[in-house]
C-alpha cells in the first residue's frame, strides 16, 4: 500500500536571518517585474519573445548581489514559463495579481 507522508516545520530565524529573507523576497520581487516589464515592451514594440537575465540587472542594481542568484533565476523561469504557456495558447494575458494576492493574503489572515 502506498501513501504520502508530510511534515511541518517552523523555523525561528534570528534577526540577520528575518533581515537575509525579506531582501530576498523583495530582491526576487523587483527582478520579476523589471523582466516582466521589459519583455512586455519588447513584445510589444517587436512581437517577438525576449527574457532578460537576473545578472544582466546585477551590473545596475548592486543590492542584487547580496541574496542569493538561484532565487532570483527562479524569479526568470517563472516569467519565461508564462510568456511560453501564453504563447502556446495555454493561458491569457493577466494584468496585475495584486488584487488577487491581496485577496489571498486577507483570506490567510482571517
Amino acid at each position: 500500500m502506498k501513501y504520502n507522508l508530510a511534515f511541518k516545520y517552523r523555523i525561528y530565524p534570528n534577526k540577520d536571518q528575518e533581515l537575509l529573507i525579506n531582501k530576498t523576497f523583495g530582491c526576487v520581487r523587483f527582478v520579476y517585474n523589471t523582466i516582466l516589464y521589459t519583455a512586455n515592451k519588447f513584445y510589444e514594440e517587436t512581437g517577438k519573445n525576449k527574457i532578460i537575465t537576473p545578472a544582466s540587472l546585477k551590473s545596475e542594481n548592486q543590492f542584487l548581489k547580496e541574496v542569493d542568484s538561484l532565487a532570483l533565476s527562479n524569479a526568470q523561469l517563472n516569467v519565461k514559463r508564462s510568456f511560453t504557456n501564453f504563447f502556446q495558447k495555454r493561458a491569457k494575458f493577466r494584468g496585475s495579481n495584486l488584487k488577487r494576492i491581496m485577496l489571498k493574503v486577507t483570506r490567510q489572515i482571517v
